[in-house]
């Protein structure tokens, strides 16, 4: 008896279909036929060992050390050396230059801090940047993530023109991360702590972004005995600040914050008045979210700090309320050296709650820092002001056609840092 099988008949004509069907597929993807785009493909990163650069260049690469006693690029030049379109990863300081007069520009590229291993006589967390003696230092649409910043110390060996002087601009930062092996260091995304004074400095149109347990930043930003002269300040402007938390997020004691001028002082530094920091204007950044402080001046004198925003609704993300201390500007001679006067704080927008109501706290208790004009966001500040500020942000980049973070084509390395 013949025996008929019809979904052999169905198959013979399923299989071809099915078998063009994915031909095609395959083809458009790759972008073989009119109109296709093609299907970015998964790239990694790889990295060379750390290196050592002796002289002047342009260097582009990848480069790790997965040791917190081993620079991932060390600079031995005071000549000019750019680094630009790399990807660096390091367990402890990225890119460092100490004792060579520095000339250094680091553009279009990308820093990860790796988990921290042991370190070795002093502690060394993961800063994206770290230098003591330099000329020039610039950082432009750079990326950072889980670094411990940028510190730029402790002498300014420049001729004060504009290629001898510090540019920290179009750079995107997230979870300022200043852990290291079984401890922690004070740690910012820009620390200023040199002697001498310096012309054309600017801090300006970098986004930072720190979130609640993944980070541990101190002071964002923090001037420390830095100065800028009568003629041209120091400026620090059109910032966008988000986050500034202990660890774990949920501690009552945190002593970091926004944006502040500091001028610690001990016997042997000179006239105080001489060595605090001075001549700086902190203008139109916006911060939010932080714990304790958003614009602070400890000590200093010739500091402006005016139309900026602070937004906080000392609140979690879940909801949950801060346990630690909130408030928006202070100001006072917190050394007591006499070093402290010449200060204002004005026009600056501030909306800041407490634990259980509205915690503006403008604290100004000696006149060594006078204020005036400043102007309080009324009724509750809340998670959506929070966000509106974010969108007045991306307005602002948008109006200035400000591009952030690097401008290259070279593929991007995510990490995740889980640290013990």
């Amino acid at each position: 008896m013949k025996r008929n099988f019809p979904y052999l008949k169905a198959l013979s004509i399923v299989i071809p279909l099915v078998v063009v069907a994915m031909l095609f597929a395959y083809y458009y993807t790759q972008g073989h036929l009119p109109g296709a785009k093609s299907k970015a493909k998964a790239t990694t990163v790889g990295y060379d060992d750390p290196i050592v650069i002796t002289k002047k260049g342009t260097y582009s690469g990848n480069w790790e050390s997965t040791d917190s006693e081993v620079p991932a690029v060390e600079i031995r030049t005071s000549e000019p050396v750019i680094i630009e379109n790399s990807n660096i990863r390091g367990a402890g300081y990225l890119i460092k230059s100490w004792g060579h007069d520095a000339n250094i520009t680091i553009r279009n590229t990308r820093g990860y801090g790796l988990m921290p291993t042991a370190w070795i006589l002093y502690e060394k967390p993961r800063r994206f940047l770290i230098v003591n003696d330099f000329k020039h230092v610039v950082v432009e649409n750079c990326y950072m993530e889980n670094t411990a910043g940028i510190y730029i110390g402790d002498a300014y060996k420049g001729d004060s023109s504009p290629d001898n002087t510090i540019k920290i601009r179009y750079n995107v930062a997230r979870n300022i991360d200043g852990r290291i092996y079984k401890g922690w260091y004070r740690s910012q995304f820009v620390q200023l702590n040199f002697r001498n004074p310096i012309q054309h400095a600017e801090i300006a149109w970098n986004e930072i972004i720190n979130e609640p347990n993944k980070s541990l930043v101190e002071d964002n930003i923090n001037l420390s005995n830095s100065r800028g002269t009568p003629g041209s300040p120091i400026r620090i402007h059109n910032n966008y600040i988000q986050g500034a938390y202990p660890f774990p997020a949920d501690s009552k004691d945190y002593s970091g914050g926004g944006i502040i001028a500091d001028s610690w002082y001990e016997e042997g530094m000179g006239d105080p008045k001489e060595v605090a920091t001075a001549h700086v204007k902190v203008y139109e950044n916006q911060t939010v979210n932080l714990g304790n402080y958003n614009y602070a001046i400890a000590g200093g004198n010739n500091i402006e700090v005016f139309k900026n925003r602070a937004v906080n609704s000392a609140r979690f993300e879940n909801g949950e309320k801060f346990k630690m201390w909130t408030q928006g500007l202070y100001g006072y001679d917190f050394y007591k050296k006499n070093a402290t006067f010449n200060n204002t704080f004005h026009n600056n927008v501030i909306g800041i709650m407490g634990q259980d109501a509205r915690n503006d706290n403008h604290y100004f208790p000696d006149g060594t820092v006078r204020e005036h004009s400043n102007r309080f966001i009324t009724g509750e500040i809340d998670k959506q002001s929070e966000r509106a500020e974010y969108q007045l942000w991306k307005s602002k980049l948008k109006e200035h056609n400000i591009l952030l973070g690097p401008h290259t084509t070279r593929p991007v390395e995510r990490t995740s840092t889980t640290i013990q």
